[in-house]
């Protein structure tokens, strides 16, 4: 059919819907957001707008016009659900979250504390969907309620995450939610949240992503409405470290005294940076790094890794899912690895340059991302040999062949060159992730290497 608003809009429709529309912006921005009451199949999305003329000005309307098929081919999205279970470790709170959810006394502004890459935001939307959940089971949501269909997809409306970015005007990125293909690739593909994936995913450079103004403005006016289908609306809020000043001000009222049945959820990576005001108007979980016990039959039964594989990962992962993901993910690189970098060490200390020249050649075949992981593994052995130093074994996440050859070598690296070194290694993976020339990169850094192993401990 067609409706006629001086345009014409085409509304395909596979089945009934029910449109939510929310007021939540001012004249001449995207004011009206209308949303499926439900979606019961993945669903195509047409976006139309109308421009509707107002006694004080123009507003803008877009609508989401849903045409319901069994399967969207083109999303490269792998939804899954996100239980309590799935995550390593954390049983008291995820305890104290259910019970908040099972309870009539839900506080007003939660923040999960804790290092990155522990799981943090997991247990977040785990939580989100758990209170969401129609018809919750066992402690853990059913992953079947209309609910649960929509956290499936990231797309609740009464979900909505507010998260660091570059403003980029020539591309239109001044909000959030303008990063929102990227904020879900982020969710789906890496949700152990490592920030610098964040950055790599939106090329961010020499940036500092941070949460702007806009976005405080848009909470503060999205607050003020009701939930669309749920008992609770949540803002999510990542790393609230990253707030611009006048930012976190702006949300102080809000977070204080929200409207009722809306739930500030923030998950910080370190809650020190965090303003004081915000954090002491958040009822504060405090997240730990699993134990390696969890880690490792986490490892083994995602990856199928071997025992002593496991064993390995789960302890160089320090407790994180995410740092344990990478390693199992690359397990049979770290022999690789561990060679070439003992063979550059070896060439370094012998003033060979021509022996590093090889090397080098050789090592740039990897490939821009092996790469950069190589050089990340150079930056964790040059430290760990720094710690190796104090001999205090259990400060050491080095493999028993890595601490073989740390036996020697360590004693070259030292508070004398430790801060260069590392510096220099990193400064090399900067220009390769800028597709610097690896040949030149490489040898560069490895002539740069030489006088520093040499230098003395002052």
């Amino acid at each position: 059919m067609v409706l006629d608003f001086k345009v014409n809009v085409r509304l395909v429709v596979g089945t009934t819907i029910n449109f939510f529309c929310a007021f939540t912006k001012p004249a001449g921005s995207r004011l009206f957001r209308c949303i499926p009451h439900e979606s019961g199949q993945n669903a195509n999305i047409v976006t139309n707008s109308i421009r509707l003329s107002a006694k004080r000005g123009f507003f803008l309307l877009t609508l989401y016009v849903i045409k319901y098929e069994r399967l969207s081919a083109y999303t490269s999205i792998n939804y899954y659900d996100m239980n309590f279970s799935d995550i390593p470790g954390q049983s008291n709170v995820k305890q104290d979250l259910r019970d908040l959810a099972d309870s009539n006394n839900m506080p007003h502004a939660i923040m999960l504390c804790g290092l990155s890459g522990i799981g943090k935001m997991c247990v977040a939307r785990a939580f989100m969907q758990y209170a969401h959940c129609s018809s919750p089971r066992d402690g853990e949501p059913c992953g079947q309620c209309a609910s649960c269909r929509q956290h499936l997809s990231f797309n609740h409306p009464d979900v909505h995450y507010i998260y660091p970015i570059v403003k980029n005007k020539a591309q239109k990125i001044e909000l959030s939610e303008d990063r929102i293909d990227s904020w879900k690739h982020l969710l789906d593909e890496y949700p152990w949240m490592p920030p610098e994936k964040w950055i790599e995913i939106i090329d961010a450079g020499n940036s500092q992503p941070i949460i702007y103004v806009n976005d405080a403005d848009n909470i503060v006016r999205g607050e003020a409405y009701s939930s669309f289908t749920s008992k609770y609306k949540f803002f999510v809020i990542w790393l609230p470290e990253k707030l611009q000043p006048a930012a976190a001000n702006k949300l102080l009222k809000v977070i204080e005294e929200p409207t009722e049945g809306t739930v500030f959820l923030l998950v910080s990576n370190n809650e020190s940076e965090v303003l004081p005001t915000i954090s002491s108007r958040t009822r504060r979980f405090n997240m730990h790094p699993a134990g390696q016990p969890l880690i490792e039959r986490y490892v083994k039964e995602k990856y199928h890794l071997d025992d002593a594989t496991a064993r390995t990962v789960a302890r160089l992962s320090e407790g994180r899912v995410a740092k344990a993901d990478e390693l199992a993910l690359h397990s049979g690189e770290r022999n690789e690895f561990q060679k070439l970098f003992q063979d550059i060490m070896r060439a370094a200390y012998a003033k060979k340059p021509g022996k590093l020249r090889e090397i080098g050649d050789a090592a740039s075949s990897l490939g821009r991302e092996k790469l950069r992981r190589f050089l990340n593994y150079m930056t964790q052995m040059a430290r760990e040999n720094f710690i190796f130093n104090m001999r205090i074994p259990a400060l050491s996440s080095m493999t028993p062949e890595e601490e073989s050859f740390s036996s020697r070598f360590s004693p070259f690296i030292h508070h004398g060159n430790i801060e260069e070194i590392v510096s220099r290694i990193e400064e090399a993976s900067s220009h390769i992730e800028r597709n610097g020339n690896s040949k030149l990169v490489l040898f560069s850094l490895f002539l740069y290497i030489i006088p520093l192993l040499h230098k003395k401990a002052s």
